[in-house]
């Protein structure tokens, strides 16, 4: 053997070895890059675009609002600057079989893409893609397997009810769906009439191509018409007025009932004439009109601003429904878009507030009257209604401006039914404590003791003993939240939000003993003690905002 070579059949193994490694390796280098691709072709196939995707998990303790029902004016001159009168008043409504159906989402082309683009300010939503799908379209059934189960009384033996729905310049597209959807999947006998109340619509095929449909459709339609701007409020009360059903069934003008939505209502108010019950309320997603089923575990509460928020069912209310899922949710406040009520109790109650402009606080009005005057607002899980969240609003507030509209409805809910309480919402709205003398709210608070209300206290201690409302005990401040500490001196707070957007520290910086803040920490009246949001505003000066103020 020559010295320095390896033996032959040495040399032979070796050889072998390396064409094995190098063949497992091939083999595992084309297994990753088919296990790769594999995975591309499913997300392609299987999911939706990001857009139509809504991440639930984002509600969850963050207070999200959710803007339902509400329709402000007519379309601001900014929003219609690049709009042609011909664009606005076009119905492009020519279904196409098949797209939507089953609550899918809608991809279109990219010539019909760039089209949605132009005209999705017109209503806040894609109305390309509205307009190709059939009103009929069918829907998932998102309900629970023990409300599919569960038995109700026989439509005979409901309650009827007259639907009420308001829309100013809505889509026609969106509008008929709702009443199609209605009709579709609501039992005849119970089903008493829909009422459209048209608040003054400029479109011309919200006119005689409305008239013309809807006297095809089987059903009992009126169409009331405001001879002017009245808004949602005076709107409702319209058709509330010309109703004939024995319940209020009042929805917004682009949702989807799904099957089996309007008996779990009315058999609800069947056995309790003053609950006022809501539907969990579904999303129908703006770009894509994907049907998504709404998150069932939460209710309606309010911020300091009395804003309408979602906020997670408390402990002890799942586990008391952990064994029927059926049960009605107690909310202490509800949305106000989609909800039923008994047509006379509704009456007893005094109806919406007349005092109310347009739209903005009749929802947390009219909660806090209802539970503070003997009756009950609950979400009933066996209900679902699809809705769709838009993330502005397509109009504005006809001859006045949103903040004084919004700070004049929300003055006379915290004079009529805050009591004390009152002083935390000019705390943190002092633009509607300089109002406060032009506003007559006599006529309401005499209707409270008419009704022999209970107090604000009774509705916090009672319906929502969870509250975050801070405590005399509490400190209430104001904190201005500064990303970086070279902001200047009028910045007194600093925190750090890492990663993730979870605040972990805050600081005091620039804060001196002849400041507002002289103190190293402060504490704060927040949910569960969180700061959620990246930017908080609070209000300091405690002393002034014990629950007993009188100033």
């Amino acid at each position: 053997m020559t010295a320095g070579k390896l033996p032959g059949p040495r040399r032979k193994r070796i050889r072998k070895a390396l064409y094995i490694s190098l063949f497992i390796l091939a083999f595992l280098m084309c297994w990753c890059l088919l296990t790769i691709l594999i995975l591309l072709a499913q997300e392609k196939i299987f999911t939706t675009s990001e857009e139509s995707i809504i991440d639930q998990n984002s509600y969850a303790g963050r207070g999200i609002q959710v803007v339902v029902g509400h329709y402000n004016g007519n379309l601001p001159a900014e929003k219609r600057a690049n709009l042609t009168e011909e664009q606005l008043n076009a119905n492009r409504f020519s279904p196409v079989p098949g797209v939507g159906e089953d609550g899918r989402p809608v991809k279109l082309d990219e010539f019909e893409d760039r089209l949605s683009d132009d005209t999705f300010g017109i209503n806040q939503f894609n109305l390309i893609i509205s307009d190709k799908i059939a009103l009929n379209r069918s829907l998932p059934d998102v309900r629970k397997h023990q409300c599919r189960d569960k038995i109700y009384p026989a439509p005979p033996e409901l309650p009827t009810t007259s639907v009420i729905i308001v829309y100013h310049n809505e889509a026609f597209s969106t509008l008929l769906r709702t009443v199609v959807s209605v009709i579709d999947r609501s039992p005849k006998e119970v089903l008493k009439e829909i009422i459209l109340v048209d608040d003054f619509s400029s479109r011309s095929f919200l006119k005689d191509d409305l008239d013309n449909f809807v006297i095809t459709l089987g059903v009992r339609i009126k169409v009331i018409r405001a001879q002017r701007r009245v808004g949602l409020i005076r709107a409702r009360l319209m058709g509330a007025n010309e109703a004939d059903g024995e319940v209020l069934t009042f929805l917004d003008s682009h949702c989807e009932c799904t099957k089996g939505w309007l008996e779990p209502l009315l058999a609800r108010i069947k056995e309790n004439r003053k609950a006022v019950v809501c539907p969990v309320i579904d999303v129908i997603n703006d770009r894509t009109f994907a049907y998504q089923k709404g998150i069932e575990l939460f209710r309606g509460g309010f911020n300091w601003n009395l804003q309408f928020r979602w906020y997670a069912v408390p402990p002890d209310m799942v586990r008391s429904r952990a064994n029927d899922p059926t049960m009605p949710i107690q909310s202490p406040t509800m949305a106000g878009g989609l909800f039923s009520i008994d047509k006379s109790y509704f009456e007893q109650l005094g109806a919406y507030d007349p005092g109310m402009d347009i739209w903005g606080g009749e929802n947390i009005e009219i909660s806090f009257r209802i539970w503070q005057c003997g009756g009950r607002i609950e979400i009933i899980p066996c209900s679902h209604v699809g809705h769709i969240f838009r993330k502005a609003s397509p109009h504005d507030f006809p001859g006045k401006s949103s903040g004084k509209i919004l700070n004049s409805n929300l003055l006379r809910v915290a004079e009529v039914w805050m009591d004390e309480w009152k002083y935390l919402f000019y705390k943190t709205a002092p633009q509607a404590l300089q109002m406060r003398s032009s506003i007559d709210v006599s006529e309401r608070i005499e209707l409270r003791k008419r009704l022999q209300c209970k107090d604000f206290n009774w509705y916090l201690q009672n319906v929502w003993p969870d509250n975050f409302m801070p405590r005399p005990e509490h400190t209430f401040g104001r904190i201005i939240h500064c990303y970086s500490k070279s902001v200047g001196d009028s910045c007194c707070l600093y925190w750090t939000v890492p990663r993730g957007g979870v605040v972990r520290v805050a600081s005091m910086h620039n804060c001196s003993a002849t400041s507002t803040f002289d103190r190293t920490e402060v504490s704060v009246s927040t949910y569960r003690s969180h700061i959620f949001e990246p930017t908080i505003v609070l209000f300091h000066d405690p002393a002034n905002l014990a629950p007993n103020s009188t100033n």
